[in-house]
């Protein structure tokens, strides 16, 4: 029979080198490496390109990746965060399973994706809350003066995927289409819902709720420069609107029966053509 005092020594001395080992592991474990990794992996599947000034690390399995830009290949920033936090799970890693978390501050709100990489499952998902469209730089360099916060999740297994984002107190203000200007516009919300599979995203609810314009979309797009678009477009202004956009509004011969004007999308993405 072991006494006390031996065994709270025993104690001692395990949980000193398993405290020594887990220092030495986080003080010699190859961040630049996994940083090189990372950098090159989304290099390789994607056809963007990130950026990680360093990682810090906080414990065994977590870490902080600073200063990191995610851009195209064109140099446009597409998303950039002064610390993204990151938890690696052991548990999966153990069967196999590359599952990581992100958490990041990011345009006045918090951005959190989770992706698990495996042999047998390929699952990705982003949950936004309170991301302020003001502040995003890719619609300032674009020339877009959009202002809202937009909140809500997309998650993708395999190449499926479905999404649904709210856009609170949405405004556009000196918006230009095709070298046309549009009128200064509020939208109270716009709620987005939609399914992905492969590169084709099908919206099944778009709508855009204002006092002086509600807007309902829906129909598919090929999410890409080049790929295709067809969408049904439905349009239902309010009287002052309707008197000052009248001669724009008068090119739109159907409406339905509860008022609101209908055309549809075509042509691509880089090129939309509408058909009235």
């Amino acid at each position: 029979m072991i006494d006390r005092p031996t065994l709270i020594r025993r104690l001692s001395f395990t949980l000193y080198f398993v405290m020594a080992f887990l220092t030495f592991l986080v003080v010699l474990f190859p961040f630049d490496r996994i940083k090189t990794k990372l950098e090159s992996e989304t290099r390789a599947r994607t056809s963007l390109e990130l950026n990680v000034a360093r990682i810090s690390p906080r414990f065994l399995n977590r870490f902080v990746l600073a200063d990191v830009v995610l851009s195209d290949q064109t140099g446009r920033v597409l998303f950039e965060s002064p610390a993204v936090h990151t938890h690696v799970s052991l548990l999966g890693f153990l069967r196999g399973l590359l599952s990581v978390d992100f958490k990041a501050q990011a345009y006045n709100g918090e951005l959190r994706v989770r992706t698990e990489q495996g042999v047998k499952r390929q699952f990705f998902a982003v949950d936004a809350d309170g991301l302020d469209l003001a502040s995003y730089t890719l619609f300032k360099n674009l020339g877009l003066k959009l202002s809202g916060k937009l909140g809500g999740a997309f998650d993708m297994s395999g190449d499926a995927g479905k999404g649904r984002f709210l856009i609170k107190n949405l405004a556009s203000r000196e918006l230009k289409i095709k070298g046309f200007p549009v009128p200064d516009l509020d939208f109270e919300q716009c709620w987005v819902e939609g399914d992905m599979k492969g590169d084709r995203f099908t919206i099944r609810k778009l709508e855009l709720d204002g006092k002086e314009l509600k807007v309902r979309v829906s129909g598919d797009l090929v999410m890409r420069e080049r790929g295709t678009l067809n969408l049904a477009v439905k349009l239902r202004p309010s009287e002052r609107l309707a008197k000052e956009q009248a001669g724009l509004l008068s090119l739109l011969k159907n409406r339905d029966p509860e008022g609101f004007y209908l055309f549809s999308l075509g042509g691509t993405v880089a090129e939309p053509m509408p058909r009235l």
